[in-house]
């Protein structure tokens, strides 16, 4: 028996980049796990190919169950009838993984300069639209599903950004919003068994980074399978309510659970 076999997982943003990478290894794990996001088969975002049943068909053939549906995290009724279909399927939920994000989407309007006040107005929009409001809103209608059962794990993935200043604003305030909402999850979940845990990987060869031509030599590190190793790790471990509320860098988890990436070796996020 796989070891996350009973569980009922939700991962967003699950089409492509951490989100799928999440989903596989989920997948592998034993988990059902829906996977959400916009990219279906026929219509898909920003223009890439990668669509959220592929990553079902992926999860499935990894030994878990993979169910696609299709959800706007910023549309309230959207999020509503997420739940709502797990609720009928499942009656529960006992993970959710915050990874939708649309702030880098090449589909936005260029920025004309680095500095604030010289970005678009549609960046502010998508990093906090798609970051921090998408979070809270598919958040609040997952608890409900967890609160039952006493049991239950956010997970919400972001940066870590305590000690540093990112070259864009409005990225830098949708992280840091991330993170200071994973800490008030955790107070206020406490008391029902439900942890909230903000996850931090560092730069990941996504398909879009690949895409790019960025590779390990130049800085991007990580696979999206580290952060998924990352998540089933904090899935399967009965103390997790013990981190509760705290931004974990997934190399700090990799060292503390003892897993690697896909290459045997635990890249450092700085």
């Amino acid at each position: 028996m796989k070891p996350l076999q009973n569980t009922i997982a939700v991962v967003t943003g699950a089409s492509r980049g951490a989100g799928r990478g999440i989903a596989y290894e989920l997948g592998e794990a034993g988990a059902t796990v829906y996977v959400t996001g916009r990219s279906i088969h026929g219509s898909t975002t920003d223009n890439r190919p990668e669509t959220i049943e592929e990553t079902a068909a992926g999860v499935t053939a990894r030994g878990g169950k993979g169910i696609a549906v299709r959800c706007d995290h910023t549309d309230s009724t959207d999020v509503r009838h997420l739940f709502e279909g797990i609720k009928d399927q499942h009656g529960r939920i006992d993970l959710l993984v915050n990874s939708v994000f649309g702030g880098s989407e090449s589909s936005l309007p260029r920025a004309g300069g680095r500095r604030f006040w010289e970005r678009p107005a549609e960046h502010w929009d998508a990093m906090m639209g798609a970051g921090a409001h998408a979070y809270v809103l598919t958040a609040r209608n997952a608890v409900p599903l967890m609160i039952p059962q006493q049991k239950g794990l956010i997970i919400n993935i972001t940066a870590q950004l305590d000690n540093t200043i990112s070259a864009n604003l409005y990225y830098d305030l949708t992280m840091n919003a991330v993170n200071r909402m994973t800490l008030v999850m955790a107070k206020e979940l406490k008391e029902y068994n439900v942890s909230a845990v903000a996850l931090c990987p560092g730069w990941m060869r996504t398909e879009r980074v690949v895409d790019a031509g960025f590779g390990p030599e130049d800085g991007a590190t990580e696979t999206t399978a580290y952060v998924g190793r990352a998540v089933v790790a904090l899935a399967m471990d009965a103390h997790v309510a013990s981190l509760s509320g705290r931004a974990i860098e997934v190399t700090e988890l990799a060292r503390a659970y003892g897993f690697t990436d896909v290459d045997g070796i635990r890249p450092s996020t700085h």
